[in-house]
């Protein structure tokens, strides 16, 4: 398999609504191609989409009544074990890679069957899952990176994240790079929203926004802590959101993204909305990421030839991300000056 480095962390390839009863669906990991169906037990089975008698595409097969995976050429047949047999010469039989599936939060997950790696712990204390979706990005995976790693874009791309552009002046930024993460902070004057919207997130005219974010490469995933407070910071209002992305690489300019949303609710009024406010919160974060998989697909991976980036402090931590993506994630090192920073 090509890049099977990275399958040794557990990736999102698909809401589990998605994968029917008898659906029979191919993922992409890596350039990796895979066949994901649901087995006698109802359980997600993941196998390469090569078929291993003679390379057959195992996603264009079917499920038999066993549930059973059946070559479309040969009908050569996968069962939930991945043992593949012949029809025609019974004795012939050979076991295949069956990727390790979990079911959890609503999607499915895979990595190498063999994998030793925990299944990632996202979510928080006190809050509440109150949704999940995914998004695809036409950009390479260091694009991608580069655009959750940095907040410089908010006040332009965004419409609910950050300040606007007059109060930039009011942002504070600091980032800290460790081992096998980097950490951010950043707080800044709330850009100008309507009452009404304020009132349904317990937000105060001339508040201000924080978002504390950590990136982190085992798999690539990204959260951010959003949450409000007044001016002085000492009094931290009722509404707080996590959005935790993980990032699936498709191909060399393809990624898929999965979002999940928590949220804590301190207002005992706004409680008793809950769902209303969940459902907002879930519109609001899907119209968010839909911008930003908008705008990544113009954004270059590297400088054109015999240039280089001029890069401020809000870029720092976006090389760093870069480099450690290769080393954990991929597991490859490499050397690449593509920027300098003024």
């Amino acid at each position: 398999m090509k890049n099977s480095y990275s399958l040794r962390y557990p990736h999102p390839v698909l809401l589990s609504s998605k994968l029917k009863r008898k659906k029979i669906v191919e993922i992409v990991i890596n350039d990796n191609k895979f066949t994901l169906f649901r087995n006698k037990v109802n359980k997600p089975q993941a196998v390469p989409s090569a078929c291993p008698h003679r390379g057959a595409n195992l996603a264009k097969g079917k499920l038999d009544k066993n549930f059973e995976l059946i070559c479309p050429y040969h009908a050569w047949k996968i069962n939930h074990k991945g043992m593949a047999s012949s029809p025609s010469a019974p004795k012939r039989v050979c076991k295949i890679h069956n990727l390790k599936t979990w079911e959890k939060y609503g999607v499915i997950w895979v990595a190498n069957e063999d994998t030793t790696e925990k299944f990632p712990d996202f979510m928080e204390d006190n809050f509440s899952l109150v949704g999940k979706f995914s998004q695809k990005f036409e950009a390479p995976i260091n694009v991608v990176i580069d655009n959750f790693s940095e907040i410089e874009h908010a006040f332009k791309v965004h419409r609910f994240i950050g300040s606007d552009k007059k109060d930039l002046h009011t942002v504070n930024f600091s980032v800290s790079i460790e081992e096998e993460e980097t950490k951010g902070i950043s707080s800044g004057k709330y850009r100008k929203q309507p009452f009404i919207f304020r009132k349904l997130f317990g937000i105060e005219k001339g508040d201000y926004y924080h978002n504390d974010w950590s990136f982190k490469f085992k798999p690539l995933n990204a959260s951010y802590r959003n949450y409000w407070t007044n001016k002085t910071g000492n009094k931290v209002r009722s509404n707080q959101y996590i959005i935790t992305t993980f990032f699936t690489p498709i191909t060399s300019n393809k990624v898929d993204i999965f979002v999940f949303v928590q949220m804590s609710i301190k207002n005992k009024f706004l409680r008793k909305i809950k769902s209303i406010l969940s459902f907002f919160t879930v519109m609001v974060t899907k119209y968010e990421i839909w911008e930003d998989a908008k705008i990544a697909r113009f954004a270059p991976e590297k400088p054109e030839e015999n240039t280089s980036w001029k890069l401020t402090s809000f870029d720092k931590q976006i090389f760093h991300n870069r480099k450690k993506a290769e080393r954990i994630y991929f597991g490859i090192q490499e050397k690449n000056t593509v920027a300098e920073e003024v």
